[in-house]
C-alpha cells in the first residue's frame, strides 16, 4: 500500500519577510511610508500623533484576530452589514386585499351539496389524521391518577401514574 504525506498547517500563511506574512508586512510598510511623508508635511507634535494612530491601526490590521478572523475580514463584514439591504426571511409576505365574500358563498354552497357519506368520510379522515381526535389531547384531559406503591422496605407510598 502506498503512503502519502499529508500536508499540515495549511491554514497558516507563508512567512515571507522574517516572521511576517506579506499581508502583515504591507500593512506595517504602508503605515511607515505614510509616517515618513507626514514627517515632512506636518510639524513634529502633529506628526507624532498621526504616526502613533497609523501604527496602532497597522498593528491591529496585521496581528489582531477576533474569533479566529483577521481584522480586515471583520471590517469588511461590518461595512457589508451596513450597506447591504437586509431581508428577514421569517416574515411572510402578506398578499393585500380584502376577503372576497363570493368565495365564501361558493364554499357554503359546495358544503351544502355534500352528501352524508362524504361528510362521514371527511370526519373519519380528520379523526385518523389527528385533526379532531388526538391521543395526546386525551392524555392531557385525563385527571391525574395515583397508585399505591410498596417499596422494598415495606413502606407504602402514593405515586402518580404516568402513561407514556
Amino acid at each position: 500500500m502506498a503512503t502519502f504525506q499529508v500536508p499540515q498547517f495549511i491554514e497558516q500563511k507563508a512567512k515571507i519577510i522574517g516572521p511576517l506574512t506579506l499581508e502583515q508586512f504591507m500593512y506595517i510598510a504602508v503605515a511607515g511610508a505614510l509616517s515618513f511623508i507626514a514627517y515632512y508635511v506636518f510639524n513634529f507634535f502633529f506628526w507624532l500623533m498621526v504616526s502613533a494612530v497609523m501604527f496602532v491601526i497597522a498593528v491591529a490590521l496585521a496581528f489582531v484576530k477576533v474569533n479566529g478572523q483577521s481584522m480586515p475580514q471583520i471590517i469588511r463584514a461590518g461595512f457589508a452589514y451596513i450597506w447591504k439591504p437586509r431581508t428577514y426571511t421569517w416574515q411572510r409576505a402578506i398578499n393585500g386585499g380584502l376577503a372576497d365574500l363570493s368565495e365564501l358563498e361558493k364554499l357554503e354552497e359546495i358544503r351544502s351539496k355534500i352528501g352524508f357519506q362524504q361528510k362521514l368520510k371527511s370526519i373519519a379522515l380528520n379523526v385518523a389524521t389527528g385533526k379532531i381526535f388526538s391521543p395526546k389531547k386525551m392524555r392531557e384531559e385525563q385527571k391525574d391518577e395515583y397508585r399505591v406503591v410498596t417499596r422494598m422496605t415495606g413502606e407504602k407510598e402514593l405515586a402518580k401514574k404516568i402513561n407514556y
